[in-house]
């Protein structure tokens, strides 16, 4: 299926985003340090994606992202959120970041988006997976 991916100016990946599972979910894969701005770049691929052919789950990986996100939090948990879910977003499977500042930043998007998605964590792309497919 299409995959779509986002660098930096030096050419480093730092998002890359597929529709999965004959379009029952978007993996959504964030790598690195991530700032304000590519959160937002990453977060309205998303969006776009969603709008083009929507679908009900994302799964959201943090497996490879390092350091905090607060600003991203922010603003996925008090914009991004409520336009997925207008566009048909139900589900939500993420998976945390190995590292506690990430796993921060997601307690504060948690708490946002909760009320629009149904939440559930994993330590794994395949267990996201399944609980998405089950």
């Amino acid at each position: 299926m299409e995959r779509n991916e986002l660098k930096k100016v030096n050419g480093d990946l730092f998002f890359e985003a597929q529709r999965k599972g004959a379009n029952s979910y978007i993996f959504a894969n964030w790598i690195g340090i991530q700032s304000l701005e590519a959160i937002m770049l990453g977060a309205n691929l998303v969006l776009s994606m969603l709008r083009k052919e929507p679908c009900m789950a994302i799964l959201n990986s943090n497996k490879e992202l390092i350091g905090p996100w607060d600003e991203g939090a922010l603003y996925l948990g008090n914009k991004w959120v409520m336009e997925a879910n207008a566009l048909g977003v139900i589900h939500f499977a993420h998976v945390l970041a190995p590292g506690v500042y990430g796993q921060r930043s997601f307690e504060k998007f948690f708490r946002l988006a909760q009320p629009y998605l149904q939440i559930e964590v994993f330590e794994t792309d395949a267990e996201a997976e399944a609980w998405l497919l089950s």
